[in-house]
C-alpha cells in the first residue's frame, strides 16, 4: 500500500472525478480515517492548468468552514499533488436518485435546503460553485448533505485566479443555466438554476429537460419553458419552476431566501432505508444542531 508524505496510507479506491482520483486512507500520525484526492491530468488538458485548478480547489474548500463542506486537513505534493479531507461515509445523491427515482417532497426539500445553506456561505464569501449536481452531493448516514468538488468554482471578487479559457464551458452542461451556455458570466442566480434542476430531478425522477443526448437537452433547456411537476404540491412546484426561469432576474433572490422557502416542506422526514440510520433524533450531532437552532434573533 502506498504511503503519501510519510503520513497518509492509501487503502481503497472511492471514485474518480474530473481532476482526481479519490481514495480512502488513514492518517498514521493521528490514527484517523481520511479521504485522499490525488491529481489526475486528463490527456486533453494542459498539465499546468489542471495543477492550478487543483490548487484552487484545495484553497477554496479549505476557506469554506461550513458543516456542509468537507474539512480539508492537508494539501501538498509527494510525486502527485494530494488533498487530504475528512472521510465521508455516505454516497452521492446521484446514486440515491438512481436507486429511488422520485423522492418524497420532504426529502427533496431537505436535500435542497442543505445545499442552499452551503451556497449561502459560498456566495457570501464571493464564490460561485458552478457545478451543483447530484453527483457532487454526498448524503451521509445521519442525513446531512456535503457539497463537494469546488474544482470549477469561480470568484466574484477576483481573489482566485480565473483558469477557464475562451470557448470553455466549466461545469456540467445538463445542469447549466441557459445564460452560461451562451457565454454569460456565472452568478449566484446560475447556481440557483442548478438547484432548480436538482430539485426537479429529485421530485420527478428525471431532469427537467431530459433527452437521450446532451445536445438535445441543451437545446430544450434554452428553448422550452420549464415543465410543470405533477404529483407535487402546487406551491413547491411553482418554486422549482421559478428557479428554472430563463431570465436570471426572475429566479429567487438568493440562496438564503430559497433555503427559507424550502424549510416548510421538510416536515415529516423519515429515514431512507439503506441510506440513513434510524434513531437520528438521539444522534449527538443532531442534539447539538437542535440546541444551536433554538437560538433566535433578539
Amino acid at each position: 500500500m502506498r504511503t503519501i508524505a510519510d503520513r497518509y496510507r492509501v487503502t481503497s479506491a472511492i471514485g474518480r472525478g474530473g481532476m482526481g482520483e479519490v481514495w480512502g486512507g488513514t492518517d498514521l500520525r493521528l490514527n484517523r480515517p481520511v479521504a485522499i484526492k490525488l491529481l489526475r491530468v486528463p490527456e486533453d488538458a494542459p498539465a499546468r492548468d489542471v495543477r492550478r485548478r487543483f490548487h484552487r480547489e484545495a484553497r477554496i474548500t479549505a476557506r469554506l468552514r461550513h458543516p456542509g463542506v468537507p474539512v480539508v486537513h492537508d494539501f501538498g505534493q509527494d510525486d502527485d499533488l494530494f488533498l487530504v479531507m475528512e472521510e465521508l461515509s455516505g454516497d452521492s445523491v446521484g446514486k440515491l436518485a438512481d436507486e429511488y427515482g422520485a423522492l418524497p417532497a420532504a426529502w427533496a426539500a431537505f436535500i435542497g435546503a442543505q445545499v442552499c445553506a452551503v451556497l449561502a456561505a459560498a456566495h457570501g464569501a464571493g464564490l460561485i460553485h458552478r457545478d451543483v449536481k447530484p453527483e457532487n452531493l454526498v448524503l451521509e448516514p445521519d442525513g446531512s448533505v456535503k457539497v463537494i468538488d469546488f474544482g470549477v468554482a469561480t470568484s466574484t471578487g477576483g481573489e482566485f485566479s480565473r483558469i477557464t479559457h475562451t470557448g470553455q464551458i466549466p461545469g456540467t452542461a445538463r445542469y447549466m443555466a441557459p445564460e452560461l451556455l451562451t457565454g454569460g458570466e456565472a452568478t449566484r442566480a446560475s447556481d440557483l438554476y442548478a438547484v432548480g434542476c436538482l430539485l426537479h430531478e429529485l421530485l420527478a425522477g428525471e431532469r427537467p429537460f431530459q433527452a437521450p443526448n446532451v445536445v438535445d437537452e441543451i437545446v430544450r433547456s434554452q428553448s422550452e419553458p420549464a415543465p410543470r411537476l405533477s404529483s407535487v404540491p402546487a406551491e413547491l412546484a411553482d418554486l422549482v419552476r421559478s428557479l428554472l426561469a430563463k431570465d436570471p432576474a426572475r429566479r429567487p433572490s438568493g440562496a438564503a431566501d430559497l433555503h427559507a422557502r424550502l424549510l416548510p416542506w421538510t416536515h415529516g422526514l423519515r429515514p431512507l432505508p439503506g441510506w440513513t440510520t434510524g434513531g437520528l433524533g438521539d444522534d449527538p450531532r443532531h442534539l447539538y444542531t437542535v440546541a444551536v437552532a433554538a437560538l433566535r434573533p433578539g
